[in-house]
């Protein structure tokens, strides 16, 4: 088994991605399927718009169904899970899910952030329950209420925030019914088989729609744009649009040379240029994983400022 799946995971690494060619978000053939489970910094062709609001909102939520009912079925039909009574479903598992199949793109839903996340939260709850099982009732608030505060402050530590670990680290400090009957193994079952599983199906579905993940242990910043999550667009959305495309109209409008150049008019056409790129990602984007692209729009932004200060001087060398 182990040989099986180093081959596969080398077969996986030697598919190329493909540059250039028709943009768009579902893969293209098979090999472009496998290479997106490689992470987003491997994938080198730039995904296209995103599927309509409609398509995506029913296919997250298919995907999601598929994860929870796979978790359910392991629960209802597992022989070891019905003869010990063990619990499997979680409550947390939902909210994970909303990040896996409904934002695969953020930083919070990467696998990275899911399994550390959750163990962390894990092994710090169990730990704070056993340290006060036998204390007073006058302590019965305290496990919970650390669990959460040094689970949040550990996972900013290891850059792995996952917020549905808060709700781990909270049902395993108050040892909830649920889980009473696994004490230490809490971590180690049902925590990590679950996390795994669900990561799995979501490198499985959401690369129909998505590059997922975008990475796998370092967070890494995108030369190139991948998939975003389409939304409707919001009054401040298409404000802040008609703000930017008002500020970059200025140049224009304000400044005029007397005399026409050469030089001048090639920066001017580079100048329009980036000028579009911002706006046509700012615009494209909405307000849908934002904070992914505003590395791109600030590269994007400073050479458009870099190549307006040499636009200003050239027309102003030209004028005199």
């Amino acid at each position: 088994m182990h040989f099986i799946i180093k081959r596969l995971w080398q077969w996986i690494k030697s598919l190329p991605g493909k540059p250039g060619g028709r943009k768009i978000w579902f893969p293209s053939s098979a090999g472009d399927y496998f290479v997106r489970m490689r992470g987003a910094q491997h994938y080198k062709r730039e995904v296209g718009p995103p599927p309509p609001v409609l398509i995506w909102a029913f296919y997250s939520g298919f995907t999601s169904f598929i994860a929870i009912a796979v978790l359910g079925i392991i629960q209802r039909y597992g022989a070891a899970i019905k003869d010990h009574h063990l619990p499997f479903a979680i409550a947390p598992t939902g909210a994970s899910a909303v990040l896996i199949f409904g934002v695969p793109s953020s930083p919070l839903a990467q696998p990275r952030n899911v399994i550390i996340g959750h163990m962390i939260s894990a092994l710090i709850g169990t730990f704070m329950h056993e340290l006060f099982k036998h204390a007073s009732n006058s302590f019965l608030w305290m496990p919970g209420a650390l669990a959460v505060g040094i689970s949040i402050g550990l996972m900013g530590l290891t850059n792995c925030y996952h917020p549905p670990a808060g709700a781990t680290a909270f049902i395993a400090g108050y040892s909830l019914p649920d889980i009473q009957s696994v004490g230490w193994w809490f971590p180690l079952y049902p925590v990590l088989p679950i996390v795994i599983i669900m990561v799995c199906i979501g490198i499985i579905l959401n690369n129909f729609s998505h590059v997922y993940p975008v990475y796998w242990f370092t967070p890494v910043h995108l030369s190139h744009p991948i998939a975003n999550i389409p939304s409707a667009p919001t009054r401040s959305t298409e404000a802040k649009s008609t703000e930017i495309e008002d500020e970059e109209e200025k140049p224009h409008s304000e400044i005029s040379p007397s005399t026409p150049n050469t030089s001048s008019s090639s920066s001017s056409s580079e100048y329009d240029n980036v000028q579009e790129k911002v706006i046509e990602q700012t615009t494209n984007d909405g307000d849908a994983e934002r904070a992914w692209m505003q590395v791109r729009i600030s590269e994007l932004e400073k050479e458009l400022n870099t190549l307006r200060q040499k636009y200003e001087k050239k027309t102003h060398y030209s004028g005199q």
